[in-house]
């Protein structure tokens, strides 16, 4: 929350947790993300394992390296322990390969209008839910112009846990432990484009608005799992914002 927001009793406050990659921008290059994980894996864990055949949206960085790795013998306690390296060298494989395709990110359709209106208004604070390392997070989102909304924000990202699952509780933690409160489940607002999002919402027990801008995600996925609300994307940005202060 900016400090230049008028106070607003924190039981009242809303916060919107957003997912990065199919909710707020996406790539332009299919697949792009291959080259630096791949050369990532070979040079912090000696191999890239099964990593070709990995379907990876929604799930977490931690969890593809895992899925990629378990057939050598490999497990989640094994990606998290070489966390600093991997992170130092998922930095820097990443930004070779930005420096080498030029930005090839896109925002998607209203997101920068709801940002800039919930970063103004002092019923809602901002922050990230993401599957990505916090270095992969932060690079795409400056590419854009949009990591200035999230920097100083309470975080949730991929290196924190392998399972979706539990990154909205575990933003409930860095939540209370940074405003010193204790929020309700219900005031938090998973936004995300896949069924992993809602499912790790409803883990927590958050309100959960998907939308349907995912690639490879079908409609019919997202709606069986009942999201309090199921958008075609966030373009009708009034009636994005009207949803995201009555939920």
């Amino acid at each position: 929350m900016h400090d230049s927001k008028p106070h607003v009793s924190l039981s009242e406050v809303r916060i919107l947790l957003w997912d990065i990659d199919g909710t707020l921008m996406r790539s332009t290059v299919q697949g792009g993300y291959k080259q630096y994980f791949s050369a990532t894996m070979q040079k912090v864990f000696g191999n890239a394992g099964r990593f070709d055949e990995i379907i990876p949206s929604g799930m977490t960085d931690t969890q593809i390296m895992f899925e990629a790795l378990r057939g050598e013998g490999f497990t989640p306690e094994h990606i998290f322990e070489r966390k600093d390296e991997l992170l130092q060298v998922f930095q820097a494989e990443m930004k070779a390969v930005s420096a080498e395709n030029g930005e090839p990110y896109e925002t998607l359709k209203g997101v920068r209008e709801i940002l800039a209106e919930t970063d103004e208004n002092p019923d809602f604070i901002n922050a990230l839910l993401t599957g990505n390392l916090s270095v992969a997070a932060e690079i795409k989102l400056e590419t854009v112009g949009l990591w200035d909304y999230f920097a100083d924000a309470p975080n949730a990202f991929g290196e924190i846990s392998h399972n979706r699952s539990d990154l909205a509780v575990e933003a409930g933690k860095l939540f209370n432990a940074r405003y010193e409160f204790d929020f309700k489940p219900a005031q938090f607002i998973v936004i995300g484009d896949t069924p992993n999002d809602i499912i790790c919402a409803r883990a927590f027990g958050a309100k959960v608005v998907a939308v349907k801008t995912g690639r490879g995600q079908s409609a019919e996925s997202l709606a069986e799992l009942t999201p309090d609300y199921l958008l075609e994307d966030l373009s009708d940005t009034k009636k994005v914002l009207e949803i995201l202060q009555t939920l």
